[in-house]
């Protein structure tokens, strides 16, 4: 027979388990908030209290998920470069046919092609979004950040046999630098859009997803002639 205390406590758990499901759905509204914002305007113009304000929260619940805006964009980062990783090794596992270092680097270059938030937040990575934030959040983004490359290098590795072992994940050292380069010169102010579109400025132009295809092709193919 089941004492009383011991049915309190079994009974317990199922309201334990909504109050987990609560905060982390009140974290996703959160960070959804925070994204809307971003992408209509920009990281600097982006303040808590507005994030509070539409997912109608009180600024201090905010700040009791998210210590420091850094922290919130951090997060919200890693939730869209993970799914970006579970989609490019679908990419990459699925592909039949030969592959070749020009292809590898197509089907990277395209699977960027909507993620723009993604780009840009990469390109504040080191220099904003890992600035005020703590070492246990920092950490947790590396290791998962490490075991993604790990993944995603080795599928590489099997596709383009040319490259020596631990080159495939280097590879998305070298992808991360071309993407916050690329991003920040094909994002221009409305007046340089402006500038640009004058004939003679079409060397300025820079169409991200065509720079970035030709600059892993050129890098892939250096390490296969070397």
């Amino acid at each position: 027979m089941v004492s009383n205390g011991a049915a309190k406590g079994k009974r317990a758990l199922p309201q334990r388990a909504r109050k987990d499901e609560d905060k982390e759905a009140r974290r996703q509204l959160i960070l959804e908030e925070a994204l809307a914002l971003y992408t209509a305007t920009s990281y600097g113009e982006v303040k808590m209290a507005d994030v509070a304000e539409r997912a109608r929260l009180a600024k201090g619940t905010v700040f009791l998920y998210f210590p420091t805006k850094e922290a919130l964009f951090l997060a919200l980062l890693e939730d869209l470069l993970f799914a970006w990783f579970e989609t490019l090794e679908e990419r990459l596992s699925a592909g039949e046919g030969r592959w070749t270092g020009a292809r590898v680097a197509r089907t990277v270059a395209e699977s960027l092609e909507g993620q723009e938030t993604l780009t840009r937040l990469l390109a504040l990575l080191q220099t904003v979004l890992e600035q005020n934030v703590t070492v246990e959040q920092v950490r947790g983004f590396k290791e998962r950040l490490l075991e993604a490359m790990a993944r995603a290098g080795a599928l590489v590795e099997q596709r383009l046999a040319f490259l020596k072992p631990g080159e495939g994940g280097r590879f998305f050292i070298h992808l991360h630098a071309l993407v916050t380069g690329l991003r920040q010169m094909a994002d221009v102010s409305p007046v340089t859009r402006e500038v640009l579109e004058l004939p003679h400025m079409a060397p300025l132009r820079v169409d991200f997803t065509q720079e970035l295809t030709d600059a892993l092709t050129t890098l892939l193919r250096g390490l296969e002639t070397r």
